[in-house]
C-alpha cells in the first residue's frame, strides 16, 4: 500500500498480489464497495425479475412453447462462465476481468431488450449469463486481496446479502415494469447501474494482478462448457419440456455430458495449470466447502421456486392477492436471510467455522422438516401480541432464512480465507460453480420430480379439494427433500476446522503471513494462525 493511501483505508499485508485503491483520487473503500456490491445486486436479482414477466415476453413475442429456454440459456451459460472467470481472475488482472464480466452483462442486456423474437432473445440471454456468471466470484477474490481477514469477514457477509435482497427485489421490479412500459426495460434497467459500477471499480482500484502470469487452460474449458452444457439440457428438457428420461434424445446427452465429463477430469489432473484445481480439493476446508456449496444451492434455488408455487397456486390458486402473498412469503426468507448473512460475518471474529455453520444449517435443517407437514389449509402466518410471527409458514421461514443466512456467510469467508492466495480465485470459483450446478440441476431434477408426483397423486383426484390436496402434498415432499439437503450439508460442516485470524494474516497460504520470529503470532501463517485455535465455538 503506498504512502499516500487515505487513513480510512485498511491495510494488507504484502503478498504475491498487488493490491491498490487509486487514493490521489480520494475514492474510499466504501465507495468501491458500493460499486461491488451494485454489480451482485445486477446479476443477482436479473433472473428473478425476468422470470417474473415470461407470461408476458411469451405472449407479447408469440412464442408460449420454448420461452423456458429463456432462463435455462441464462442458467447453463453463467454455471460455465464461473470457473472461466475465476481463473482469469488469478493469471490476470482481478480487476479488469471483473469489469470485462459486468460489460459482458450489460452488452447481453442491451441486447435481449433489442431482441425480435424468441431466438434472439435465447441467445442475447446466454451473452448476459456468461458474462453475470463471472461476477460473483471475482468479486469475491477481489475483496479477499484488498482486505485483511477480519475486516474480509464483515465485508463479505453484507454483500452476500445481496442475493437475499434480489429476492425481495426482483419480483416487485418486474411486476412494476410491465405494469407502467414494455417488458424490454427488464434488460434495459441493468445499464445504468452497471456503468456505475463499472466507472467506479475503474477509478478506485488498482489491477490487482499476480506478478507470475500463468496460461488459461483452453481445452479444459471446451470440455467443461460440453459436458455442463449437455447435462443442463437434457435435465431441463426432463422438467421443462416434458421428455421421459428414457428418451433417446436425454440418454445421448446424457452419455454424451459423462464422456465430457471424464474427458474434463483427465486433462484437469494431468495439466499444470489446469482451469478448474482438482487439487484443492486435497484441502480439508476447501473440500467440505464444496459439499456445503453444492448442497444449499439446490436448496436455495428450490425453496424460492416451490414456496411460490406453493403460496401462488397450491394456497391461493393463482387468483387476487396470490402474487402479494407470495411477495410476503418471500420477505419472511429473504429479510431474515440478509440479517444473517450480516450477523454471520460479525459472529465469525468470536467462534470458529465450524461453531458458526454447524448450528445454522442445523437449525435450517430440522426448522425445514416442519414444512413438509403442509396442507392446503395452512396458515400463512399466526401473529401473536398482535404481530409477532408464532406459527403458520411465516415462523419457519424466518428460522430457515436465518439459519441459511449464516452458513452461507461462513462458508464463503472460510474458504477466502483457506484458499492458497495464489490459487484465491480458482478456489472461490470452484465452490460457487458447485452451487450454481447444484442451483440447476437440482431444480430442474426436482421440477421433475414434482410433476411426476402430482401425476401420481392425482390420478384419481375428483374435485379441487382432492386436486388441491394432491399439490400439497407434493410440494410437502419437495420441502422435505429440500430439508435433507440442508441436513446433508450439516455434515461436510462437520469436518470445518480453524477460525478467523485476527493477527493480520492473509489467506491459507502461508507465504502471506508477516515475517516474524519463529515463534511470534505470524509464525504458522495464515492457516497455521486459524489451526492454532480451538475448533470449537
Amino acid at each position: 500500500m503506498s504512502a499516500s493511501s487515505p487513513p480510512n483505508v485498511p491495510s494488507v499485508p504484502a503478498g504475491p498480489t498487488e493490491v491498490t485503491f487509486a487514493s490521489a483520487r480520494g475514492l474510499s473503500p466504501i465507495l468501491v464497495l458500493t460499486g461491488i456490491f451494485f454489480a451482485i445486486l445486477m446479476g443477482s436479482m436479473d433472473s428473478l425479475v425476468v422470470a417474473t414477466v415470461l407470461p408476458t415476453i411469451a405472449r407479447q413475442l408469440d412464442a408460449a412453447d420454448g420461452v423456458t429456454f429463456v432462463v435455462s440459456a441464462y442458467l447453463i451459460a453463467s454455471t460455465i462462465a464461473i470457473p472461466v472467470f475465476a481463473r482469469w481472475s488469478d493469471i490476470g488482472s482481478r480487476r479488469n476481468v471483473f469489469l470485462i464480466g459486468v460489460a459482458i452483462f450489460l452488452a447481453g442486456s442491451a441486447l435481449a431488450g433489442l431482441s425480435e423474437n424468441l431466438a434472439e432473445l435465447i441467445v442475447f440471454r446466454a451473452v448476459q449469463g456468461f458474462g453475470g456468471g463471472g461476477v460473483f466470484p471475482v468479486a469475491l477474490a477481489m475483496v479477499a486481496v484488498m482486505f485483511p481477514p477480519a475486516d474480509r469477514s464483515r465485508v463479505t457477509g453484507a454483500l452476500s446479502g445481496a442475493a437475499g435482497i434480489a429476492i425481495v427485489l426482483g419480483p416487485l421490479v418486474g411486476s412494476y415494469i410491465v405494469s407502467v412500459t414494455t417488458w424490454r426495460w427488464v434488460f434495459y434497467i441493468n445499464l445504468p447501474f452497471g456503468v456505475l459500477a463499472l466507472v467506479v471499480l475503474a477509478l478506485a482500484v488498482g489491477p490487482l494482478t499476480a506478478p507470475e502470469r500463468g496460461r488459461f487452460d483452453t481445452v479444459g474449458g471446451a470440455l467443461l462448457s460440453g459436458w455442463v452444457g449437455a447435462l443442463m439440457l437434457a435435465v431441463v428438457q426432463v422438467a421443462d419440456a416434458g421428455w421421459a428420461w428414457a428418451d433417446p434424445r436425454v440418454i445421448g446427452l446424457l452419455l454424451g455430458s459423462a464422456v465430457l465429463f471424464v474427458g474434463f477430469l483427465r486433462r484437469e489432473l494431468r495439466t499444470a495449470e489446469p482451469l478448474v484445481p482438482l487439487r484443492l480439493f486435497r484441502q480439508r476446508m476447501i473440500a467440505a466447502g464444496s459439499g456445503v456449496y453444492l448442497f444449499t444451492g439446490v436448496v436455495f434455488n428450490s425453496l424460492i421456486t416451490f414456496l411460490s408455487v406453493f403460496v401462488g397456486l397450491t394456497l391461493r390458486g393463482g387468483g387476487p392477492g396470490a402474487t402479494s402473498d407470495v411477495r410476503d412469503m418471500l420477505y419472511f426468507l429473504a429479510v431474515p436471510l440478509v440479517i444473517g448473512a450480516v450477523l454471520g460475518g460479525q459472529l465469525l471474529l468470536r467462534v470458529s467455522y465450524r461453531g458458526l455453520v454447524a448450528p445454522s444449517l442445523a437449525l435450517s435443517g430440522f426448522v425445514g422438516l416442519l414444512l413438509g407437514g403442509v396442507t392446503p389449509t395452512t396458515p400463512l402466518w399466526v401473529l401473536g401480541a398482535g404481530f409477532v410471527p408464532i406459527g403458520g409458514l411465516a415462523l419457519p421461514l424466518m428460522l430457515v432464512g436465518f439459519g441459511l443466512g449464516l452458513s452461507l456467510s461462513g462458508v464463503t469467508i472460510a474458504v477466502q480465507n483457506e484458499a492458497p492466495r495464489a490459487e484465491l480465485g480458482g478456489a472461490i470459483g470452484l465452490t460457487r460453480f458447485l452451487q450454481s450446478l447444484g442451483g440447476a440441476v437440482g431444480l430442474s431434477l426436482l421440477t421433475a420430480f414434482g410433476a411426476w408426483r402430482d401425476a401420481v397423486l392425482s390420478a384419481g383426484a375428483t374435485g379441487p379439494a382432492a386436486r388441491e390436496a394432491a399439490m400439497a402434498t407434493t410440494d410437502g415432499e419437495i420441502f422435505l427433500l429440500l430439508a435433507g439437503c440442508t441436513l446433508v450439508a450439516l455434515l461436510f460442516s462437520a469436518f470445518f476446522r480453524g477460525r478467523v485470524p485476527l493477527d493480520g494474516t492473509g489467506s491459507g497460504d502461508p507465504d502471506d503471513a508477516p515475517p516474524t520470529a519463529p515463534n511470534g503470532p505470524g509464525a504458522a501463517g495464515g492457516r497455521g494462525a486459524a489451526a492454532a485455535r480451538p475448533d470449537g465455538p
